[in-house]
């Protein structure tokens, strides 16, 4: 059970890590065995761990040559069965690094800095109050969160966050304990009365999880603008403004 227990919990370590930490063991193994067979060629460890990673990397330096029959023959072992974990190291790497960037295009990794604006909903507006704020301060962090896009706009120092703004999980993506302010923008997708309650929604989810956040919200309709005030709006922004 103890064994079943280790396996499970070796196989639960990202592969990359696991096919390291194979290709190391292969070093120290294949290292210490040819100092063994071949004392006169390798005199320390180093040297053999030193010819074992040339070996296995394909580089093939030649400071090192193994001069007997069983020297050799550890080298065709280590060369079948180390470069294909280091080709399928360098693989798993390339693809875990591809996997990482495209889920940062698809708002899926958390923003996990401080000090940022979070602005909830992408339109236009959005895009040119962006733009504004690149050319105010471009070192400013920004983490963009809508659920309509399905890729975040390339630009630089915004960190897209794909979900609704109403919902914690989401929020909670955007570090929202850890920003300075949040501007809430209306949905243009709906009609001005389903708008505004969402951005009131979003209001309370974001005052509930940092009640000191400076909040701004723009309410289309002058019947919510209470209700945006009564929720913790620092300033209201109506839509003509």
């Amino acid at each position: 059970m103890k064994s079943n227990r280790i396996f499970i919990a070796w196989l639960r370590w990202p592969l990359y890590l696991r096919i390291a930490i194979i290709i190391c063991f292969l070093l120290l193994f294949f290292g210490q065995l040819i100092v063994l067979l071949e004392p006169k060629q390798y005199h320390t460890i180093f040297d053999g761990i030193w010819w074992a990673l040339i070996t296995v990397s394909t580089v093939g330096y030649g400071d090192f040559v193994p001069q007997t029959m069983p020297g050799q023959v550890a080298g065709m072992a280590l060369i079948f069965i180390g470069a294909s974990f280091v080709t399928a190291y360098f693989a798993t790497l390339a693809a875990a690094v591809f996997s990482k960037q495209h889920h940062y295009v698809e708002g899926k990794v958390a923003f996990k800095g401080k000090g940022h604006l979070i602005i909830v909903g992408w339109n236009e507006k959005t895009n040119k109050l962006l733009q504004s704020f690149q050319t105010i301060d471009p070192a400013m962090p920004i983490v963009l969160i809508d659920d309509s896009l399905k890729e975040g706009p390339l630009l630089e120092n915004v960190h897209f966050i794909k979900g609704h703004g109403t919902e914690d999980v989401t929020l909670r993506k955007a570090n929202i304990t850890g920003a300075d302010a949040i501007m809430i923008t209306a949905d243009q997708h709906e009609n001005e009365v389903t708008a505004d309650m969402q951005s009131v929604l979003t209001l309370l989810a974001a005052k509930g999880l940092n009640p000191s956040l400076y909040c701004l919200i723009e309410i289309l309709t002058d019947r919510y603008v209470k209700n945006a005030e009564r929720a913790g709006a620092n300033q209201v922004i109506h839509t003509s403004d």
